[in-house]
């Protein structure tokens, strides 16, 4: 089996990825003291959530490590692929689990949800992906990578619009101010991740017009998932800033 070289221009992504892990570590750490502090559950969900998504990024960091000591994608970074695929479909799940707990809304679709989750977890497991394996490897040979993807995708594009939809109905119906904001910070916050994906949707069609991968749009959606971080953060905990700005 042959692997793909290493390319010189995708390293800045590599430093990249370093700097979103290490803040992605410090906000599920801040994340997990305030559930310390309060002892309720929407925190202790949110900070899970938070560190789904921080090991799908440090995984994605030892992926692409492997690939610029060895000088070639190979099966660290195959892994790291899926792996972090599967992160993300977690992070979702339990996502919505924080809304459940946040808003009491949602849990006749939460058991589906997790079955559903757990099959598409799964299915990006499966060999047939060939995660990171140049084309001609497996030419002739059954690919399902796409429909993992799409998948992937739409599973978590459901999760985001169903919470975006039921936060931004809560809005409109609060007459308290500070709930309000929240709740459309938690809006936003779903409305990045809608945004983060739909990077990624743009990064694999400038494949499919001859780019080699890992363009502009894979940095963008990292910013947008960072976005998620501050936004769902300040929706739940609230800083001192943000009440007296309110107050104002």
């Amino acid at each position: 089996m042959t692997y793909t070289p290493f390319e010189v221009r995708v390293l800045p992504l590599f430093f990249y990825y370093i700097a979103l892990s290490i803040l992605g570590i410090v906000m599920t750490i801040r994340m997990y003291y305030k559930w310390r502090d309060r002892k309720v559950n929407p925190p202790l969900y949110l900070s899970i959530v938070f560190l789904f998504l921080t090991a799908a990024l440090i995984m994605l960091t030892i992926g692409l490590a492997e690939a610029v000591i060895a000088g070639y994608y190979m099966e660290v970074y195959r892994f790291s692929l899926p792996f972090s695929y599967g992160m993300v479909i977690i992070a979702d799940i339990f996502l919505f689990k924080f809304v459940i707990e946040l808003l009491d809304k949602g849990k006749k679709v939460f058991i589906p949800l997790i079955i559903l989750g757990l099959i598409i977890f799964i299915m990006l497991f499966l060999p047939w992906n060939w995660w990171g394996v140049p084309p001609e490897d497996y030419a002739g040979h059954l690919n399902i990578r796409l429909y993992s993807t799409l998948s992937l995708v739409l599973y978590s594009y459901v999760v985001y619009i169903l919470i975006a939809r039921t936060s931004l109905k809560a809005a409109k119906a609060t007459q308290d101010a500070t709930a309000k904001l929240g709740l459309k910070l938690l809006f936003y916050a779903m409305i990045c991740m809608i945004l983060f994906f739909l990077m990624f949707i743009g990064d694999t069609l400038m494949i499919l017009f001859g780019h080699p991968g890992y363009s502009e749009f894979v940095y963008i959606a990292w910013i947008f998932a960072i976005l998620f971080y501050i936004f769902s953060y300040i929706s739940l905990v609230m800083p001192k800033w943000v009440l007296k700005r309110i107050g104002k």
